[in-house]
């Protein structure tokens, strides 16, 4: 594809050459699945080449001062530690983001965008990219759910932006789950912010007949929560499951592991 190749060669030659200011992290990340990636950020803007450069600029200025990379598990653990957001399983290969508003237990929307964006990450670093796995989906339970703990208009403004540019084409589908009358509000308010190839992802499942269907589609059984109709004994515990994410983020960081009862703490003192 010509326009592919003309694209690639100005990313090369204007962001990857060693003369470019551009961060060695983010050249690192660009290079590292650099053909999907490209395609991924010409596709959400639809093969418009200058549209997908100055989207993907834009990502790399915001990857280079917001620093994902550098976000530290151990620092989210209080804000982690209800389940309210956490990775777990597969959709055919795709990483899946488990969300639940009604166990947000914090105001601190800083500290909620950055937890989401470490699990946006980490989704994309367990899927298998040799077999074409390039997606996440969303699995968002709104049991529960009502103005106490719905987030507030700016941060879903961020999230939905946040996604859309600097994570395109990244989403696969969004699974809205047993949405309740008064999600409808908050519904109508966020919809149009919403893109149409966003829209055409998302998918309710309400009630059981419902989810049956759905999730039995697009999961493999054995690898979603028995609360979703899946197979899967797994529950969220912070002491197993933020444990083992506070391991893995620093081993990343090339740091020694902090002692369990360090973590324990963490984990209970909202900071």
């Amino acid at each position: 594809m010509e326009i592919f190749k003309k694209f690639k060669q100005r990313i090369e030659k204007e962001i990857l050459d060693e003369s470019s200011k551009v961060g060695e992290k983010e050249k690192k990340w660009l290079s590292d699945d650099i053909d999907m990636m490209l395609l991924r950020y010409l596709r959400a803007r639809d093969y418009e080449a200058e549209a997908s450069y100055q989207l993907l600029k834009g990502t790399i200025e915001w990857r280079s001062t917001y620093r994902p990379y550098d976000i530290a598990a151990e620092d989210l653990s209080y804000e982690a530690s209800t389940g309210k957001q956490y990775v777990f399983g597969k959709s055919h290969g795709r990483s899946c983001i488990y969300m639940r508003p009604t166990r947000e237990n914090t105001k601190n929307y800083e500290k909620q965008i950055k937890l989401l964006v470490y699990n946006i990450e980490r989704a994309v670093s367990l899927m298998d990219k040799s077999k074409g796995h390039e997606q996440i989906v969303l699995l968002i339970d709104f049991n529960g759910y009502s103005i106490m703990n719905s987030p507030p208009m700016h941060v879903a403004k961020l999230t939905l932006q946040i996604l859309s540019d600097h994570y395109p084409e990244r989403l696969g589908n969004a699974f809205l789950v047993d949405t309740p009358l008064i999600f409808s509000v908050f519904w109508k308010a966020i919809t149009p912010l919403v893109n149409k190839v966003t829209y055409k992802k998302i998918v309710f499942a309400n009630g059981e007949k419902q989810k049956v269907k759905v999730f039995s589609e697009y999961f493999d059984l054995d690898e979603l929560e028995k609360e979703f109709t899946g197979n899967c004994d797994h529950t969220f515990d912070p002491k197993v499951d933020w444990k083992r994410e506070i391991e893995l983020s620093r081993k990343e960081r090339n740091l020694e592991m902090i002692p369990d009862e360090e973590i324990l703490t963490l984990i209970n003192t909202k900071v």
